[in-house]
């Protein structure tokens, strides 16, 4: 399946805590199951998430503009066009990607989708349970603290 760039919008996000994205969701536009393909694009000051790592997906990041930085752990690399960082299920490294410079950064990012997935957010202790479309995030002590649905 063709997917041409006028048929690939963009979702808009702002967030408080992440700060504004564009996400192009092309493995949904594709059809796609068995992994997950997003363009996004984070402008200055935006991260992707919090640092996290999975047990059961891979997870890769291809830098298409700008400058993104990877901080994996306690350790901030800064990635240009044409870099990537990969991530290997059930590598227990803390990671996330961000825009610490002035202008928009681009980027593809790819993950395995499975089943079964337990995602580590080191900072927090939380985790995220995801069994088929449910999940479940768990405060540290086990205490749930919300759920819902893919």
């Amino acid at each position: 399946m063709i997917i041409r760039r006028t048929e690939a919008t963009a979702e808009h996000a702002e967030h408080e805590s992440f700060g504004v994205t564009d996400t192009v969701r092309l493995s949904a536009l594709g059809g796609l199951t068995q992994y997950g393909a997003y363009l996004q694009t984070l402008q200055p000051g935006a991260r992707t998430s919090n640092k996290h790592w999975h047990e059961n997906e891979d997870e890769m990041l291809y830098v298409l503009s700008g400058q993104v930085t990877i901080t994996e752990g306690d350790r901030a690399e800064v990635l240009h066009p044409g870099d990537a960082a990969c991530w290997p299920a059930g590598t227990p490294i803390g990671h996330n990607a961000s825009n610490q410079s002035d202008a928009p950064c681009s980027f593809l990012i790819v993950g395995t989708r499975v089943e079964r997935d337990v995602c580590h957010y080191p900072d927090t202790g939380r985790t995220l349970h995801r069994d088929g479309s449910a999940w479940r995030l768990l405060e540290a002590d086990g205490r749930l603290f919300k759920t819902g649905s893919f």
